[in-house]
């Protein structure tokens, strides 16, 4: 029997629906005032679907990451080991990720995703920078926070938010995507001018492409 855990998230619409993760993660989400009867009648009568969905994924994705001593993390392509130290500060040394010890495994991941962060937006202001000088354009807000099913996206205000996964995916990957986002930033769909934007700055995109679809996925879960 497969277990799992439901993790229930209220929206402001007005239906119920669940959605299986590729990480396994099984999320409820509904409005807030549905009684609790009405959401055990639901995952009872969707129980059978929700043990097929898990069955169905595949077997490699990662774990969450928990942030404790020994675990095995991608920082910018390369497989290092986390270490969790005494030392206040963080520090990538040749394979070892050390980070520093918390009270609890809570605070831990809390403090690794805020060290993850740090580390990423070191890597991308240069890149975005540069590149809004190469396309003669403006990014006019930039967020980085955890998402579970896209590398990145821009709003019609050029506000520009990517996912903190991109810490675990080679320079070429995250240079790739910060291109893909800031393009939208002059054209805000995925036609032809867009990707005629992209290819001015990188002819072998599609590489890019190709990678994401076929080695990103496990990736984009370690830390969902």
């Amino acid at each position: 029997m497969v277990e799992f855990e439901i993790e229930r998230r209220t929206t402001k619409g007005r239906n119920i629906s669940l959605v299986v993760y590729q990480n396994g993660k099984v999320v409820l989400k509904h409005p807030a005032r549905v009684p609790k009867k009405q959401l055990d009648d639901f995952l009872a009568e969707k129980k059978d679907w929700i043990l097929s969905k898990l069955k169905g994924l595949p077997k490699d994705i990662p774990q969450k990451l928990k942030f404790q001593t020994g675990e095995k993390t991608h920082i910018f392509g390369e497989l290092k080991t986390i270490y969790v130290t005494p030392n206040q500060k963080f520090d990538l040394v040749s394979d070892t990720f050390q980070i520093p010890k918390t009270k609890s495994e809570k605070a831990s991941i809390r403090k690794g995703k805020l060290i993850l962060k740090e580390v990423l937006l070191e890597k991308i202001i240069p890149l975005i920078e540069s590149t809004s000088i190469a396309l003669n354009t403006k990014v006019t807000k930039l967020s980085i926070k955890p998402m579970r099913s896209l590398w990145g996206s821009c709003n019609s205000k050029n506000q520009i938010s990517l996912n903190l996964s991109l810490v675990h995916c080679p320079e070429t990957i995250i240079e790739y995507i910060v291109l893909h986002e800031i393009a939208h930033t002059i054209e805000h769909n995925h036609s032809l001018r867009f990707w005629k934007i992209v290819e001015s700055q990188n002819p072998n995109y599609k590489l890019a492409e190709k990678w994401l679809k076929e080695v990103g996925k496990k990736y984009i879960y370690y830390l969902n």
